[in-house]
């Protein structure tokens, strides 16, 4: 629902880790901007982009989400996982979206209270929030300039950047799946 040159910075964070950018992505910005609230419209965009037919199985997807872009994320996730595999789902900022049964969730909150609140529907698998806080945007715009912490079960927190939280977990998922 935000204009698409928001997202460039993900972009730049994804094209400068040495894994992730030796991987195809996809980036979809619906036409209409409430197309991101809808799973149907998110999975007609990701099957024309990664050329996907129906006679072949559905590749295995990594989702990145912003804001009220992760309510249609949720639900591609849960629809994907059906047929396919998703690997994780990262909701960043995607405050008041509950978690996706059976996918690996990680949410990224600009704040500690964002970050407390969102567990409430379901806390992911290790989360991230910024501190000190920053404004929503900046989270998604600047990712790199994030500072916060990540808060894996049952172990102590350590401080990293958005971008690097976001690598990091990535570069996990696929490094632990055939």
């Amino acid at each position: 629902m935000h204009p698409p040159s928001y997202t460039d910075q993900v972009l730049v964070t994804l094209a400068n880790d040495p894994v992730l950018s030796r991987l195809g992505r996809v980036v979809v910005a619906p036409p209409q901007p409430l197309d991101v609230l809808s799973a149907y419209a998110l999975r007609q965009a990701v099957e024309v982009a990664l050329g996907c037919s129906s006679d072949a199985a559905p590749p295995r997807l990594i989702i990145w989400a912003f804001s009220a872009g992760c309510v249609g994320a949720a639900a591609l996730a849960n629809a994907w996982q059906r047929q396919s595999s998703v690997l994780a789902l990262f909701m960043v900022d995607g405050w008041g979206v509950p978690r996706v049964p059976g996918v690996p969730v990680h949410r990224l909150s600009h704040d500690r209270m964002t970050h407390d609140t969102s567990r409430w529907l379901g806390a992911g698998d290790l989360d991230f929030y910024a501190d000190p806080a920053v404004p929503h945007l900046q989270l998604w715009q600047q990712p790199q300039a994030v500072e916060g912490w990540a808060l894996p079960p049952g172990a102590p927190p350590a401080r990293l950047s958005a971008a690097d939280f976001l690598c990091q977990r990535s570069r996990a998922y696929l490094e632990s799946r055939p």
